[in-house]
């Protein structure tokens, strides 16, 4: 059972995906389109967001509208701990599971290092400019509770393509997947819907665009139309032996009740407009009494007033230097300033209770914001220190970056299997993404970490030296690799007059023939 495009709105991703739009504008600040009090208030004109609405609507308007954006640290927070522990992607497999002997491949110079397999992955990864893809996809997930991915192929190579929540929509039945966005060619907007189906003996992925009108109603095109507009030879592909979909959707927690995960920003926007507005009431209440007014007697106003009438023609430019020399009143004043005690206006401790109580509901430490740190040290702080520090985001962030490796991982083996079906010599694997610390820790620790695993046996030389430079090239690791290594054989007045030892140079060559020692040896 496939889906019958007969419309595509609004109401159609509503209904599929919930109110992503509105976590979306949750996250990015928009909170004075979202919120009914803040639009209220720039309704009457006592506040304003003059990033939205402009100066010009805010020239008799002094107070703006305060936004302390705690939702966009929440989806952040994580991200940027998963995705600088995203390390180099290698293959799975050893030279001899894909090494070719009759590879017809160009030679060229750096060919001795690289692996046909290798080279495959490195394009995939340069063509997707993975590592500039890693924090918004994990942003995009946590915001709008889901994250497709799809292996792409074209003119521009194959490479992994990552795409919004609200584009994907699966088929009643499980069989099929359409991607449904809205496209503009030639100043028209059309639909365009990609599905992936399948069938007895493999998959079959089409290509399908619709006319639309402006409530959102559809109309199908003819094939050759849709050629034409999409600039493609054909439309329809099978797959042959092909068991399980090229999209790949990563949801963000997953339940029953929300299989298509939720955003980590559910149920937040109660808490945010509550901030919001305590905020920007205690503006409007510092705005109105927090400045100091002087208070003077009735004769003194006169003549002020008349002074500035006859320098200005007008009573109300008071200039402040006719206060210099003032005469005093019967009770010995001449005038007084009056202002309120500001530190008693609001309640800012509600606030932090607030932003307290979304960050234990979002499983966020208050340390990873430096917000709920009242004479906390600012001295600098171990690895162990941090960790500890940030263990609830961690816990958080442990989990979204196990999902995150096993989504990368489905993607990278789909394109490896469009790869295979241009050249054999490329095997379809699961290649292994290595994973660096998340929290930062200095350069020191991280060497000496690393070469006591090695040193006590716990990991190899290969990847203590990977560990120890997170950064840097194929090529430079081998060759680092190499250079250790040759470094490392010990040296003696032998080896050096004669070379390495052998079996043969440690017996003073003196085994016979070949030096295998089956031979008499010679006395």
């Amino acid at each position: 059972m496939t889906i019958n495009w007969k419309e595509f709105n609004e109401e159609t991703i509503t209904k599929t995906h919930g109110k992503v739009h509105s976590y979306r504008d949750l996250y990015e600040g928009n909170h004075s389109q979202l919120f009914s009090r803040a639009k209220r208030l720039i309704e009457k004109g006592e506040i304003v967001d003059e990033i939205i609405y402009g100066t010009k609507e805010s020239q008799n308007v002094q107070t703006p509208y305060i936004v302390a954006n705690v939702s966009k640290l929440i989806p952040e927070i994580p991200a940027m701990l998963v995705s600088r522990s995203i390390g180099n992607i290698q293959t799975s497999l050893s030279s001899k599971d894909y090494d070719s002997e009759d590879n017809t491949r160009a030679e060229d110079e750096n060919y001795d290092n690289l692996t046909t397999q290798q080279e495959a992955i490195r394009d995939i990864e340069s063509n997707s400019h993975l590592e500039f893809e890693h924090w918004g996809n994990i942003v995009q997930q946590q915001v709008d509770g889901g994250l497709v991915g799809v292996p792409w192929l074209d003119d521009r190579g194959l490479r992994l393509e990552f795409k919004a929540r609200d584009v994907y929509y699966p088929h009643p039945d499980g069989m099929g997947v359409d991607l449904a966005y809205t496209v503009e060619i030639n100043d028209e907007d059309y639909l365009q819907v990609y599905r992936e189906r399948l069938e007895k003996g493999g998959l079959r992925a089409t290509h399908m665009l619709f006319s639309q009108n402006q409530t959102g109603k559809t109309t199908a095109l003819s094939d050759e139309e849709t050629k034409k507009l999409l600039n493609m030879k054909e439309l329809e592909t099978f797959y042959p032996n092909r068991e399980r979909f090229f999209i790949v959707y990563w949801p963000n927690e997953k339940t029953f009740m929300n299989p298509m995960g939720v955003s980590c920003l559910k149920n937040q926007e109660g808490k945010q407009d509550e901030i919001n507005w305590t905020l920007t009431r205690n503006a409007l209440t510092f705005e109105r009494n927090g400045k100091p007014r002087i208070a003077v007697s009735q004769e003194i106003l006169n003549a002020l007033e008349e002074r500035a009438r006859e320098r200005y023609g007008d009573a109300s430019r008071i200039d402040h230097r006719d206060l210099e020399i003032t005469a005093f009143n019967e009770q010995g004043k001449a005038m007084e300033i009056i202002q309120i005690d500001i530190t008693k206006i609001g309640d800012i401790s509600w606030v932090k209770d607030l932003m307290k109580l979304m960050l234990m509901e979002t499983k966020t430490s208050e340390k990873a914001v430096d917000f709920y740190m009242d004479g906390g040290s600012t001295s600098a702080q171990s690895g162990v220190a941090k960790f500890y520090d940030l263990f609830t985001s961690l816990l958080k962030a442990e989990q979204l970056q196990k999902e995150y490796i096993y989504f990368l991982k489905q993607l990278l083996e789909s394109a490896l299997w469009l790869a295979h079906e241009n050249d054999p010599n490329i095997l379809i694997e699961q290649p292994e993404i290595q994973l660096k610390a998340m929290i930062p820790i200095s350069r020191k620790e991280l060497i000496e970490e690393n070469n006591m695993a090695y040193t006590n046996g716990a990991q190899s030389l290969e990847v203590t030296v990977r560990r120890n430079n997170p950064h840097a090239s194929e090529e430079w690791i081998q060759e680092e690799i190499a250079r250790i290594q040759e470094e490392s054989t010990p040296d003696d007045t032998t080896s050096l007059l004669r070379g390495r030892q052998t079996l043969n140079n440690f017996f003073d060559n003196r085994l016979g023939g070949d030096g295998d020692g089956d031979e008499e040896t010679r006395l």
